[in-house]
């Protein structure tokens, strides 16, 4: 694996999910007429993305005493 530090995983966890809640909205606010696909691939790009960064977050965190769990990385969601 590339070598990250914990601090770069932990921005990239916080943006990769900023860009999952972006594209969720946009999905929930589009138009009859508007075409989906591109944004529902997009999102599954960006959830997989997500649960590799995860994977990484949770190894570095093995050797780091500084970096938070991953639960506390990312906002609270309601529902």
């Amino acid at each position: 694996m590339p070598d990250v530090s914990g601090n770069t995983l932990l921005m990239a966890v916080q943006a990769v999910d900023d860009a999952i809640q972006a594209l969720r909205a946009r999905l929930q606010e589009a138009d009859e007429d508007d075409d989906p696909r591109d944004d529902e691939e997009l999102l599954h790009s960006y959830r997989k993305a997500a649960d590799e960064l995860r994977r990484a977050y949770e190894l570095a965190r093995l050797s780091s005493s500084n970096l938070p769990p991953y639960d506390e990385v990312l906002p609270p969601r309601g529902g």
